[in-house]
């Protein structure tokens, strides 16, 4: 059966002691998960890099910087947990200022790194939507050019890239963003494995944002097919990216926001091997931290719902 997998986010393990890790871990295992999401994005919010700051998590040369996060992949070993995927911080450039791209690049290479040695596979690094100033063609090639320049570190730490299907907020309504269409998802993958001469890059199929946009979510899993590799699943009203439980919102006239059956239906009609993994940080620490045990034990359950219907 498919693993179940949970993100590091919202599960309190920035600054706290080692034995206080090896408790937050040894209790997600307890709960029922087999793996965890580790959130390098955590450490370096998104509005930071916009305002071109990007704090001291990942300063100095990749010994230094391991030396940070090694003792996160120690305790959560100790506790019986993997790391199968993770997230780097985002976004990889931004529109205007050239000066981001290349710390960006340096960070993303750094994450990319860690988790090899933390022996995860798959690491999601956002595409970049830029609004509506630019064409499609020009939106897609400015993220293959600046995928590309990736390669190297993923063929060096044997870690596949993972690219997201985004929304994009804007004058406070969220519209498609890149690759939240997946054809051009299907072209932009195919054509950096092209590049790479490999297979180093993949897909990681967001639930929730697939719901903002109003997809049919098992059509867009059935057309990614094998390319999915990883997943995102977290529920929301389709009006806003809440991360919350799956089955959480419900219409009495319309029935459940998420096609959880289609979901569950194309993941299995592609023969998704890939563990299940929550993004559920707000749909976690939305509760007092006393009732996060038995949220952590519904989560893994509707988790191992899934797996038997895959």
């Amino acid at each position: 059966m498919n693993k179940v997998g949970i993100q590091s986010q919202g599960l309190d393990t920035m600054n706290v002691s080692f034995d206080s890790l090896k408790c937050i871990y040894e209790n997600v295992k307890k709960a029922g998960f087999d793996c965890i999401d580790f959130n390098f994005d955590e450490y370096l919010p998104v509005n930071d890099v916009f305002k071109g700051e990007f704090g001291d998590s990942f300063n100095g040369d990749i010994e230094e910087v391991w030396k940070r996060f090694e003792p996160q992949f120690l305790a959560a070993k100790a506790a019986g947990l993997i790391f199968e995927q993770s997230h780097a911080p985002f976004p990889l450039f931004v529109d205007g200022d050239e000066t981001v791209f290349p710390v960006m690049k340096d960070i993303t290479e750094k994450c990319i790194d860690m988790f090899g040695r933390m022996g995860g596979r798959y690491i999601v690094v956002h595409p970049v939507t830029l609004a509506y100033k630019y064409s499609k063609e020009e939106e897609i090639a400015r993220n293959r050019e600046a995928f590309r320049s990736l390669i190297p570190a993923a063929k060096k730490a044997g870690v596949v890239i993972c690219l997201e299907n985004l929304f994009l907020e804007n004058n406070y309504h969220l519209n498609e963003g890149i690759c939240s269409d997946p054809h051009d998802a299907i072209r932009l993958i195919d054509e950096l494995n092209d590049i790479a001469g490999e297979e180093l890059f993949g897909f990681c199929f967001d639930t929730g944002h697939a719901n903002i946009c109003g997809k049919n979510l098992y059509q867009f899993i059935v057309a990614l097919g094998d390319r999915i590799k990883i997943l995102h699943i977290h529920d929301n009203d389709g009006v806003s990216d809440l991360h919350s439980i799956p089955y959480t919102f419900e219409r009495s006239w319309a029935g459940l926001s998420t096609d959880w059956e289609g979901f569950v239906r194309g993941l299995k009609d592609i023969n998704y091997k890939g563990n299940l993994n929550f993004e559920t940080f707000r749909g976690l620490t939305g509760f007092p931290k006393e009732v996060r045990p038995a949220v952590l034990q519904l989560l893994a359950d509707v988790g191992k719902h899934f797996a038997s219907l895959i």
